[in-house]
């Protein structure tokens, strides 16, 4: 069910503190964030009723970091429906031209599991030049405003049909779908995390989702950080 608000902090805070009275497969949506996060914590811009802002409850379900893997590809896969080469940048970023266009950020309590979702609809140029990072939206890409109602039901469909597959077969398949999606094995790469920049290349991603670079002073997992193919 989609529980529709106008405003809100933040879909993911919203949805944690609410977690006991939500249902599982649940959707938060808001049509603006006062305090959008995203990854590392950082303010998620969210302009009033030009995006998608929402939060999926799981409930009962515990933390795998792979579980953003499959809204990752649920965005990527309906974005390309509108005939934009939407590319995964790790972990789960949403990128078109080298430009952010949506992105993933998994939260968690005792209750179970929330998957925030920030896809940029009908943000205008004006708007996305005031981000600190390349951003775009479908309607830059395009020229054309789009329907972000029927976008977010095509990405909740996604997700649970990627959801349930899990579920009956395991990640193994989608992982290796994930995999081929960020074309970053063997390439040379410089990664920003909280600890500092490492640089090096990757060899592996593991089962777990994390970058396996091989650096001078030997091999690095990396969980969370920026990447940068050098």
């Amino acid at each position: 069910m989609l529980i529709n608000l106008t405003s809100v902090d933040s879909t993911n805070k919203y949805a944690l503190a609410n977690l006991a009275g939500l249902n599982d497969r649940d959707v938060v949506v808001a049509e603006t964030q006062t305090a959008g996060r995203g990854r590392l914590n950082r303010r998620w811009v969210s302009p009033p009723g030009e995006n998608i802002y929402c939060s999926i409850v799981l409930k009962n379900q515990r933390p795998n970091p792979l579980l953003t893997i499959l809204a990752a590809l649920a965005v990527a896969q309906t974005i390309r429906q509108s005939q934009i080469d939407a590319q995964i940048k790790w972990p789960n970023d949403i990128m078109v031209n080298g430009k952010k266009i949506g992105g993933v950020l998994a939260e968690s309590n005792s209750k179970g599991l929330v998957i925030g979702l920030g896809v940029n609809v009908n943000m205008s140029a004006v708007a996305a030049a005031q981000i600190d990072k390349p951003a775009t939206s479908l309607k830059i890409e395009t020229g054309q405003a789009a329907a972000k109602e029927k976008i977010l039901q095509e990405i909740l469909e996604k997700f649970f049909a990627l959801y349930g597959q899990v579920q009956q077969e395991g990640f193994a398949k989608l992982l290796k779908i994930w995999q081929n999606e960020l074309q970053i094995i063997n390439k040379k790469v410089r990664v920003q995390t909280a600890g500092g920049e490492i640089y090096g290349t990757v060899i592996q991603i593991d089962n777990d989702g994390a970058l396996l670079v091989e650096t001078a002073q030997g091999q690095v997992r990396v969980l969370a950080g920026d990447v940068y193919v050098a």
